[in-house]
């Protein structure tokens, strides 16, 4: 009997989060992780700003109560505008907020910081290079969905199109290869045509552009929020995620190979478990998990399940993982791992 014939110690075949270097995010060791049936992934990092809905008017069948906090924020918001925008032209700008409305929640990803740019060029009333940008992200986006995930059909009959070239400018071509692929959510293709319907009439030459520019980029702005908030969002029914999870968002095991979720999601998800904690530590928040909880598997169903109805003294805390250590240990030890 050689070395490599003796049986290895259970403990030393069963791997677990605690073995692996970057733990829950170590997205390319999950596979064979022991407990993988217990876990979903769960993205953590996203962007959004509902500020422009403080500053509407209070119903008058609110109670004073109510009224009164919701006239305090509205003023605290209209400061912090001052502060960015200036006062002088301060009632356009609470104007333009409001219309604006709200930026939908998404994914952090490379459309994030240009989309705030857009939507702050429209509040301060440079309404032109508002429509431009909002047109222009509109076509980075449908590129990148194009590029990142190209080489992932490279048996659909549009690959040998798409796998040499660096951009495209035909939305129409590109929303249908997108579609072809599925990779749009319902309703995307539709937003990204009527956006470039506003891109070709805004960035050619015509003149009635002078006439509409405000409208026009609002529209375009409110499109692209649009677009990002159902294919990058998190509560707008995307069908990758499980239903049924009050304040928080998981994908399902059947989707974890799709190349669009693969792609933009689970590198911005945890690996965890129902039991999973957050925590807001020094770059943002992270998660605290049970090393190990166990073997079986969990439908997304019973999962949803034992996340809407898990006891809170279960849930791992940074109060739990001082108390205990970082040794890894099983769910229903109550040893988390981190």
């Amino acid at each position: 009997m050689t070395v490599q014939d003796v049986p290895k110690p259970a403990w030393i075949m069963r791997k677990t989060i605690a073995h692996l270097t970057r733990g829950v995010y170590d997205h390319g060791s999950h596979a064979d992780l022991a407990d993988r049936g217990f876990r979903r992934y769960h993205p953590f990092s996203f962007d959004f700003d509902s500020a422009p809905l403080s500053l509407a008017e209070p119903e008058d069948h609110w109670e004073d109560g109510v009224k009164q906090n919701h006239r305090e924020n509205r003023a605290q918001e209209i400061k912090r505008l001052e502060q960015r925008y200036g006062s002088a032209h301060i009632e356009a700008v609470i104007r333009n907020v409001s219309d604006l409305g709200p930026k939908s929640m998404s994914l952090l990803a490379y459309h994030n910081q240009f989309h705030e740019q857009a939507r702050r060029s429209f509040v301060a009333g440079l309404y032109y290079p508002a429509l431009v940008a909002a047109c222009a992200l509109g076509e980075r986006i449908l590129n990148h969905l194009v590029l990142d995930l190209r080489d992932s059909f490279k048996s659909s009959e549009h690959h040998r199109k798409v796998y040499r070239k660096d951009s495209f400018d035909n939305w129409t071509f590109a929303v249908r290869v997108l579609t072809d692929w599925k990779v749009l959510v319902d309703g995307v293709g539709p937003e990204f045509l009527l956006l470039g319907e506003l891109r070709n009439r805004s960035i050619h030459f015509d003149p009635d552009t002078y006439h509409s520019l405000r409208e026009d980029a609002l529209a375009a702005l409110q499109r692209l929020n649009a677009i990002i908030a159902k294919q990058f969002g998190y509560f707008g029914l995307q069908p990758w995620f499980i239903q049924n999870t009050p304040g928080a968002q998981f994908v399902k095991r059947a989707y974890e190979t799709t190349p669009f979720v693969r792609a933009y999601v689970i590198p911005r998800s945890g690996f965890i478990g129902p039991l999973y904690g957050m925590d807001l530590g020094q770059g943002g928040w992270h998660h605290l998990d049970y090393a190990d909880y166990g073997d079986g598997e969990l439908s997304d169903d019973e999962f949803a399940a034992r996340y809407r109805e898990r006891d809170p003294a279960k849930v791992v805390s940074r109060d739990m993982i001082e108390r205990y250590g970082k040794d890894a240990g099983k769910a229903e030890d109550r040893n988390p791992g981190t």
